[in-house]
Formats: structure tokens, sequence, C-alpha cells
């Protein structure tokens, strides 16, 4: 008896551990496949364009509407020298695992870090 419990709870701590690897492995995938989306959004796009975020959102076309209409856009802290774009991608693995992408904006161009920790966990002094 001892040892079907055993084997019941070995089974069951294994189909979590792999439910999670699984999720971590989508999640990957899945935010690659999104960094690569946003990537070709704000190519050419400068901290400009997001300094008067609510204005430039209702610009038909600019890269703040785009951004704005953005499904997993979560907010932008903009300064002169740079943007600071959050999305929170969306996936049935987020129960499992979390994800960040962060949308640096500058000068220089545009650098998207994929981070595994909530949005809400992101501070804009961090960038």
């Amino acid at each position: 008896m001892i040892i079907v419990v055993v084997v019941l709870v070995l089974l069951a701590a294994g189909g979590l551990v792999g439910a999670k690897l699984y999720a971590d492995s989508s999640a990957a995938d899945q935010v690659a496949d999104r960094t690569e989306e946003l990537e070709e959004m704000l190519a050419g796009a400068g901290p400009r364009d997001f300094l008067a975020f609510n204005s430039g959102r209702s610009v038909a076309g600019s890269v703040a509407q785009q951004v704005a209409d953005a499904e997993d856009f979560v907010s932008v802290d903009a300064r002169a020298d740079r943007a600071m774009i959050r999305f929170q991608p969306k996936g049935w693995w987020a129960g499992f695992t979390e994800r960040c992408i962060v949308a640096v904006v500058s000068e220089t161009g545009v650098e998207l870090l994929e981070l595994k920790t909530a949005c809400v966990r992101v501070s804009p002094s961090d960038y």
C-alpha cells in the first residue's frame, strides 16, 4: 500500500514538473515570435514618438496607435531620451510561467528584452 502511494506521488510530481517545463518551452517560443513582431512594429521609432502618447495614439497609423492597440500592451513610460514599453504576452502557459517583453526605445534604436517576470514587477526606473 505504501509503495502504491509513493508511486502515485512520484507520478504526480513528475507530471507537474513536465507541465512546467512544457509551459516554459511554449512561453519561450511564443515570446520569441511576439518579440519579432514588436521589432517590426517599432522599427524606426524614437522616444519622441511616445512623449505625447495619448495624443499620438489618436493619429491614425502612428506607432503610438499601433502600440496602444496591441492586445498585450501594458504601459509606456516616456522621457526625452528613452521610452520604456511593457507588453504582457498571453497564452495557455501564463498560469504556469510569467513573461514580459520590455521595449526600450532610444535615439540609438530599439532594444527588446524578454523577461521571466510579470510586467507589473518591472520598474521603469530599471531601464
